[in-house]
């Protein structure tokens, strides 16, 4: 864990790792007179064999009607999960705002269906970028993934309850969509701020010191405890600090960021789901929900804002899909391209908060936490960029190398 510079290139690319990459010629029919290489096969093969397992699970227990009624899920991450495979915000990043404000699902509902559904999506799009060979800082994925999850109990713990249905709240749900919101205005800025120079960056984490391994830890479980509210947000923390703070290139940022918020998701579903019940739901003889883990849900809501297990089994099949899509689209963006998505995906998150939560219009201290949070986050990073060489006492000599185009291969 010296100073010292890591010279190392992962820019070679084999044939191999091209065909395994990309999909398949012909319109994704094996080769005549060929086989697909074994990774590529995997590649398709394993949400194939998931939506096959979704479709017997779900015909054997007679939940066709149960997932249909749910289809504002599946559209929902339509778009979410080709984002969670595309971008370092998650799925969450359209799960959690769009149940929250436009379906009015409550927040910790929102906020555990993100987590479980990352847990599927965010782990199949995981297996594509290794199958593929996508470049991955796994010394950051190491240190980032126990911290991310370290975070996120220790929030379910600070900011919820666990006596309540759902893990609920402990603080006003308003405030736990801001808090994420206030994350996307620093990463929006940051990113507006790359497109100026977008081909910025190095492969790997060029000094990997002890304050770069502490400061990831902390971002991580900083993450950490904003994903225990929103459902996503070490995967922001993370490429923040890789990129911004560490030197890491935007597209090795973006995978790393995926792997990392993929083990939390696998987590928070083991905590929420499997430990606190959050599938196991009672129903009142209207339909409604009444209970959740053994906990009352009081007054009982409707199962179109709170069968958490119905949303989810609706969105299985879609999210298995759209995640790997979304990685292999930005495998085969520019460098420009690329990071003007992020961005303009974080900015309209902003605007969104802004537009659709119609607390920020009623509590003055919610609105004042709302601008007061987005400019210090923006000012905060900006800060953090500039002086980031002092804070983790790097060396005079830049970290940050632009790649040429030779050694960029397929863009």
């Amino acid at each position: 864990m010296g100073d010292r510079v890591d010279q190392r290139s992962h820019d070679v690319t084999t044939p191999d790792d091209a065909a395994a990459a990309a999909p398949p010629e012909h319109g994704g029919r094996r080769p005549l007179g060929g086989r697909w290489p074994p990774r590529t096969a995997l590649i398709y093969g394993i949400p194939a064999s998931i939506t096959l397992a979704w479709l017997i699970a779900v015909s054997a227990a007679g939940e066709w009607g149960r997932a249909a009624s749910h289809w504002e899920a599946a559209v929902t991450m339509i778009f979410g999960s080709f984002l969670a495979g595309s971008s370092p915000e998650g799925g969450g990043a359209v799960a959690f705002p769009i149940f929250t404000k436009v379906l009015h699902t409550p927040a910790e509902v929102a906020r555990t269906f993100s987590l479980s559904i990352q847990a599927v999506g965010m782990t199949v799009a995981s297996a594509v970028i290794l199958l593929a060979r996508r470049k991955v800082e796994l010394r950051a994925f190491a240190v980032a993934a126990p911290a991310g999850v370290a975070g996120l109990v220790a929030g379910l713990f600070l900011f919820g309850d666990p006596a309540t249905a759902f893990w609920g709240f402990a603080i006003p749900a308003a405030y736990a969509k801001v808090t994420f919101t206030i994350t996307l205005a620093a990463m929006s800025y940051i990113m507006f701020v790359m497109l100026r120079a977008p081909d910025t960056g190095a492969d790997r984490a060029p000094y990997w010191t002890r304050r770069v391994v502490l400061g990831l830890a902390l971002a991580a479980l900083v993450g950490g405890g904003i994903t225990s509210l929103t459902g996503t947000g070490v995967n922001v923390m993370l490429f923040l600090f890789i990129v911004v703070m560490a030197g890491l290139h935007p597209r090795v940022g973006i995978p790393t960021s995926i792997l990392t918020m993929a083990a939390v998701s696998v987590a928070g579903f083991l905590v929420l789901v499997a430990l606190h019940g959050d599938f196991d739901l009672g129903f009142t003889e209207s339909g409604k929900v009444s209970s959740a883990g053994g906990h009352a849900v009081e007054p009982p809501l409707d199962a179109g804002q709170a069968d958490l297990f119905g949303l989810w089994l609706a969105a299985v099949p879609v999210v298995v899909w759209g995640a790997p899509l979304g990685t292999w689209v930005t495998q085969h963006l520019r460098e420009s391209a690329l990071i003007g998505f992020v961005a303009v995906l974080a900015l309209t998150e902003v605007v969104t908060t802004a537009l659709l939560v119609d607390d920020l219009r009623t509590d003055a201290a919610l609105a004042a936490y709302f601008v007061v949070g987005c400019v210090l986050a923006v000012v905060g990073v900006a800060l953090l960029r500039r002086y980031r060489r002092r804070i983790l006492r790097l060396p005079p000599v830049s970290g940050v190398t632009r790649r040429g185009r030779a050694s960029r291969g397929r863009r």
